[in-house]
C-alpha cells in the first residue's frame, strides 16, 4: 500500500470536509435569510428525493471500480478495456432512465406527501432539474471511475472542494440577483459540471484509459458478474437511504415542511461529521483492497484494526461535542430562527457514533468484494425504520424518529455486521475492548452534561467546553486503546 498516496487522499478529503462545512456553515443562514422556512424544507426535501434517484446506478459505480482494481497494473490489457466499456455503456442508459424516473416522481409525489398548493409546481420543477443534474453526472461516470482504481481519490476530492466553493460563489450570487429557489439548483449544476469536467481530465492526463484500439467492448457475460456485485451494493444503498434519506421524507409527510426544515439544520452537524470521519476509511479503502488482493491478509487485518479505531475514537470525540453543544451552535448558527433540544443532541451523538461503526464493520465486505453475508441489513433497517415510523404516526416527533432510527440501525444492523466480521477477524478481544472504551465514555459525558445543565447556561461557554471535552476524549480514547492503534493482529 501506498503510504503517500493515502495520506494524499486522506488530506485531500479532509480538505473536501472543510469545504463543505464552509460551504453549509454560509449557506444554510444565507438560503434562510432569502427563503421562507418552507421553501428551504422543500428544497432539502428534493435533495433526499435525488438520492432514492440515484439508486438507478444500481451499484454499478462501486462495481466497476471494483473490477477496474483487479486490472489496473495493466490498462493496456483487454480485460481493463472491457470493465471500462461494459461499464459506460450501462451508465449512458442509467442517466437516460434516471430522468424518465424524475419526471414521474415529480408529478406523483406532491400528492402522497401533502405538500401546499402553491408549492407543487415549484416542486415539479426541482424535481426534474435535480434529476437532469443527476443523470448527467451518472452519464459521465464511465470517464471518472478509474481514479478509484488507481488510488487516485486525492483528485476526486480536490474536484469535490473547489466544486464546492464555485457552487457557493453562484449560490450567493443568485440569491443577490434575486433567483430565489432557482439559486439552488443553478448552482448544483454548475458545481456538478466542474467535478466531472476536473476528473475527466486528470484520467486523460494521468493516462488511465486504454491506449487506441485496445479500450475494449462491450462484455454480456461480464455485465451479469458486475451486475451481481452491484446487486448487492444496490441492496445496501437502499437500505442506507430508507434509514436516513426517508427522515426528510417522513417529516415532511407527518410533521409538515417548516419541521423539515428546523430537522435538516439541526443535523447538519451529524452530517458534516458523518463526512469528515468516513474519509478515513474512504481514503485507505483502495489500499486496503490492493492488500487483499495481493494475499496479505495479515497486513489487511492490521490496517483495518487501525482505521477501525481511529474512526471510532474521532467519531466519539465528535459525538461528545454534540451532545454538549449542538442546539447552541444551531441556534447561534441560525441566529436563533432554528430551536433544537437536548434529547435530540444526545441522540445525534449516538446515531453518529453507531454510524461510524456499521460503515467501518461493513466496509471490509466491499473489499473483499463479497458483500453476501451483510447485503441485507441494511434494507431489514430501513424498512423495521419506516415501518415503526408510519406506525407511531400519531404520536411521533422529531426526536421520536431519530430515536427509532439509532434503536433499528443498532440492532439491526450494527450487531448483525460485528458479528459476521468475526469470520474475517477473529480476535472479538478488538470488538469489546472499543464497546467497553467508547460506551464508558459516553456515560460519563451524559452524566455530565446533566450535571452543567444549570451550572454553564451561556451557548458561548457551552461550546468551549464541548470542544475540550471532545479533546480531552480523544486523548482518554487513545491512551485506552493504543494497542489498536499500532495494529493489533
Amino acid at each position: 500500500v501506498s503510504q503517500s498516496r493515502y495520506l494524499r487522499g486522506l488530506l485531500a478529503g479532509y480538505g473536501t470536509v472543510a469545504a463543505n462545512f464552509l460551504f453549509t456553515v454560509i449557506s444554510v443562514p444565507l438560503a434562510l435569510h432569502h427563503l421562507p422556512k418552507e421553501e428551504f424544507g422543500l428544497w432539502a426535501l428534493v435533495l433526499q428525493i435525488g438520492g432514492f434517484l440515484m439508486l438507478l446506478d444500481f451499484g454499478m459505480s462501486t462495481s466497476v471500480s471494483r473490477f477496474l482494481a483487479d486490472h489496473k497494473d495493466s490498462v493496456g490489457g483487454g480485460a481493463y478495456g472491457n470493465v471500462l466499456e461494459t461499464g459506460r455503456r450501462m451508465f449512458l442508459v442509467q442517466s437516460l432512465a434516471l430522468v424518465t424516473l424524475a419526471t414521474v416522481a415529480a408529478w406523483g409525489l406532491p400528492r402522497w406527501l401533502d405538500l401546499p398548493t402553491n408549492l407543487v409546481a415549484e416542486f415539479q420543477k426541482l424535481v426534474v432539474l435535480q434529476g437532469t443534474i443527476l443523470a448527467m453526472g451518472l452519464a459521465v461516470r464511465g470517464k471518472i471511475v478509474p481514479l478509484w482504481a488507481h488510488q487516485r481519490i486525492d483528485i476526486t476530492q480536490m474536484a469535490s472542494s473547489t466544486s464546492l466553493l464555485i457552487s457557493l460563489a453562484v449560490l450567493a450570487a443568485g440569491f443577490y440577483i434575486g433567483w430565489g429557489l432557482d439559486a439552488l439548483w443553478i448552482s448544483a449544476g454548475v458545481g456538478a459540471l466542474w467535478t466531472n469536467a476536473w476528473q475527466w481530465m486528470a484520467c486523460r492526463h494521468l493516462r488511465f484509459y486504454p491506449p487506441p484500439g485496445r479500450r475494449g467492448s462491450f462484455q454480456p457475460g461480464l455485465f451479469v458478474q458486475m451486475l451481481r456485485f452491484g446487486r448487492d451494493v444496490l441492496l445496501m444503498q437502499l437500505g442506507n437511504l430508507l434509514c436516513q434519506g426517508s427522515q426528510i421524507v417522513l417529516v415532511t409527510k407527518l410533521l409538515g415542511l417548516e419541521s423539515a426544515a428546523v430537522f435538516s439544520v439541526a443535523t447538519k452537524t451529524l452530517t458534516m461529521g458523518t463526512q469528515l470521519i468516513s474519509r478515513i476509511l474512504e481514503s485507505a479503502a483502495p489500499g486496503l483492497t490492493e492488500l487483499f488482493v495481493r494475499g496479505e491478509r495479515e497486513r489487511f487485518a492490521g490496517r483495518f484494526y487501525q482505521i477501525f479505531t481511529i474512526s471510532l475514537i474521532t467519531a466519539t470525540s465528535l459525538g461528545v461535542g454534540l451532545l454538549l453543544a449542538n442546539r447552541d451552535f444551531v441556534s447561534i448558527w441560525t441566529r436563533g430562527s432554528i430551536g433544537w433540544t437536548k434529547s435530540g443532541d444526545a441522540l445525534l451523538a449516538l446515531i453518529l457514533i453507531m454510524t461510524i461503526a456499521v460503515r467501518s464493520a461493513q466496509g471490509v465486505f466491499g473489499m473483499t468484494a463479497d458483500f453476501s453475508r451483510i447485503k441485507w441489513l441494511a434494507l431489514s433497517e430501513g424498512t423495521l425504520f419506516i415501518t415503526a415510523t408510519l406506525l407511531a404516526a400519531p404520536f411521533v416527533s422529531l426526536e421520536g424518529i431519530l430515536a427509532l432510527a439509532l434503536a433499528a440501525q443498532i440492532f439491526v444492523s450494527l450487531l448483525p455486521s460485528i458479528f459476521q466480521t468475526f469470520k474475517i477477524f477473529p480476535n472479538k478481544s478488538f470488538w469489546f475492548s472499543n464497546a467497553l472504551w467508547i460506551g464508558a465514555v459516553m456515560a460519563a459525558a451524559l452524566l455530565l452534561d446533566i450535571f452543567l445543565a444549570d451550572l454553564c447556561r451561556k451557548p458561548f461557554s457551552r461550546i468551549g467546553l464541548a470542544a475540550f471535552g471532545s479533546v480531552l476524549v480523544a486523548l482518554i480514547l487513545v491512551g485506552g486503546l493504543k494497542k489498536q492503534i499500532k495494529g493489533l493482529r
